[in-house]
């Protein structure tokens, strides 16, 4: 391939690169780990209490360690600001990728069109690793583990294996997802033995590494608890996207069936052609393969171990016994040729898809730039500080990280996404996070205020319908409920925003819709309409177009039209109060 052709296909990977990972803060796991840092810097200690930050029931059985990237996380926020935390993304990304291409460089193939398909599909199988929490570290130091192994097995050099000992120790320390290195060792060991490889300095090292998940805290009392979790059942997987697999429709903008596809025919081809039997990439293929499809969040492992191992067998081609004749020789170029091309288009295809998900198809609560993004309740965090409704939270799972960081200690939260303080009455919660055995939990947990996501319509119609509560403030993420003789306005106030994610501005037109706010209803529904168009479902916004036009029809008094506009708006909606908005509608107008 041309010089030029490599750098066109360079800077088209920057571009997604640029592109795919401009998004705002997800995941509220961040600000806790943030929390952490502050509460371990105040108190002199590198083991947190997980208590503090709760009202409810919580244990500080479980065992934590990340104390070292949440440290590091802390401090570039507070020295440098969030950006900081973007560009550390950025550089993970960008390292990970470096370190690849180093590799397809040393093997002479970083100018063939192959190699830039494994980049960009390591680089989009590996979006689950990326997101800015400790587990990002695992993501990276993971990535150059197993490029300083592949380096070994190229050049042999020693350095390379006494590095991951430290590499190992660092680790331990920044996130518990080093216990997933425990498959590699034991392939790699088994494989080079079978190869007929396995050298002293080689089993010195990877005992090193076994001896490095020592070096916390916690001794030996940690790993031994992380193998106590991985055979213990987790009730809390119930309602975390993360331990879901690839399989689930909450995966599907993620891609990762095809990309596994992908990845797994272009190996298969690679080991074909290769005709060499390498028992450790073998094994690690097979030990990490069904990581990438039982959990989301372990999917980024096997990426890194599929890029490194096609091209490492890329450069073990068999060696032709006999020249072969000029047919022989013309079909092989021509398949040449063609590989290359399918190469390149398939490299264009996964770069444009990406690109355009990122434009059009953002997650929920995320967009096309940076921020905080709407699953962490800013706005209504501000409310609350300012009200001083507290002490006790009622909230969801999701945006419980957030609320502690911001509020704590004037406010304490129900639960959060740490999830393990509270396995011991998770089952309460759940239920009530999906609007079931709600009076039964408010007396059982009795709260001062409720801080209710958007997204669980069933717990806030609950609220709703309670003679006890009534909602005094919403934002683009949550619901702000007080008790009934609150000292606020009978009408919530709303401070949505210029809201910039479909999904979001659903949720709250639908809010605003069940308690009659009708000027933020249509103010969002134009919103929609004219800015975020490119990302609304059709169905979602033929539903909402329908009830603003049941609207027009009961001001003009046509009863019937107006009735046949809202069975179309609510027919595939879950909206069991149905008459009840209409009723609350047609009161609005009287």
């Amino acid at each position: 391939m041309k010089r030029w052709a490599a750098a066109c296909l360079a800077l088209a990977l920057l571009a997604v690169i640029a592109i795919r990972f401009a998004e705002p803060i997800l995941d509220s796991d961040l600000f806790w780990h943030m929390a952490y840092a502050k509460q371990m810097l105040a108190s002199h200690t590198l083991i947190p209490d997980h208590t503090i930050y709760s009202w409810t029931p919580t244990s500080n059985n479980a065992i934590y360690c990340a104390w070292a990237s949440e440290m590091f996380l802390y401090w570039l926020w507070e020295h440098l600001g969030m950006a900081s935390l973007f560009v550390l993304r950025y550089l993970c990304v960008l390292a990970i990728m470096a370190l690849l291409w180093n590799y397809a460089r040393r093997r002479a193939l970083a100018s063939q069109p192959i190699a830039w398909l494994i980049l960009i599909a390591v680089l989009l199988g590996s979006v689950a690793g990326t997101v800015l929490k400790p587990e990002i570290f695992s993501l990276l130091i993971f990535n150059v583990l197993v490029w300083a192994f592949f380096q070994w097995k190229v050049d042999g050099q020693l350095r390379w294996l006494y590095a991951m000992p430290l590499l190992m120790v660092l680790w331990v320390n920044a996130h518990g997802a080093f216990i997933l290195a425990a498959p590699f060792f034991v392939a790699t060991f088994a494989g080079e033995a079978l190869n007929r490889r396995l050298t002293r300095p080689m089993i010195v090292s990877w005992a090193l590494c076994s001896l490095a998940v020592l070096v916390t805290p916690y001794g030996w009392r940690y790993p031994s608890e992380l193998i106590r979790l991985l055979r213990m059942p987790r009730p809390d997987i119930a309602w975390n996207d993360a331990h879901q697999s690839i399989f689930a429709s909450s995966a599907a903008s993620l891609h990762f069936i095809d990309l596994g596809v992908l990845m797994a025919a272009i190996l298969l081809l690679a080991a074909l052609r290769s005709r060499h039997l390498d028992w450790s990439i073998l094994l690690l293929n097979l030990a990490y393969v069904p990581l990438f499809m039982v959990y989301l969040r372990t999917t980024f492992f096997w990426p890194a171990i599929f890029g490194y191992s096609v091209l490492y067998l890329a450069t073990h081609p068999p060696t032709p016994t006999t020249k072969p004749s000029n047919r022989a020789a013309t079909v092989r170029k021509r398949f040449s040729k063609a590989a290359n091309a399918a190469a390149i288009l398939l490299f264009l295809f996964l770069a444009t898809r990406a690109t355009l998900d990122a434009y059009r198809n953002p997650w929920y609560g995320s967009w096309l730039g940076f921020g905080i993004g709407y699953i962490n309740p800013v706005t209504e965090s501000e409310f609350l500080a300012s009200s001083n409704l507290g002490p006790r939270l009622y909230n969801m799972f999701d945006s419980g990280g957030y609320l502690l960081w911001r509020l704590h200690p004037q406010y304490q939260v129900m639960t959060d996404a740490r999830s393990f303080p509270y396995l011991a009455w998770f089952d309460d919660q759940y239920q009530f996070s999906l609007g079931r055995s709600f009076d039964d939990f408010v007396r059982r947990y009795p709260a001062d205020v409720a801080v209710i996501d958007l997204l669980h319509k069933a717990t806030w119609r609950n609220f709703l319908a309670s003679p006890d509560w009534r909602p005094v403030f919403y934002g683009p993420t949550s619901a702000v409920f007080a008790k009934r003789n609150a000292p606020f306005p009978l009408q919530p106030k709303a401070a949505t925003g210029d809201l910039r994610n479909a999904r979001t501005a659903f949720l709250v037109f639908d809010f605003a819709m069940a308690i009659g706010d009708f000027p933020t209803v249509w103010s969002v529904l134009n919103h929609i309409e004219t800015k975020l168009a490119r990302q609304a479902s059709t169905e979602d916004l033929e539903a909402a177009r329908a009830y603003r036009e049941g609207h027009r029809a009961l001001r003009a008094g046509d009863w019937d039209r107006a009735r046949l506009k809202f069975d179309k708006a609510f027919r595939n909606k879950y909206v069991p109060e149905r008459e009840q908005l209409i009723r609350t509608f047609l009161a609005s107008i009287e």
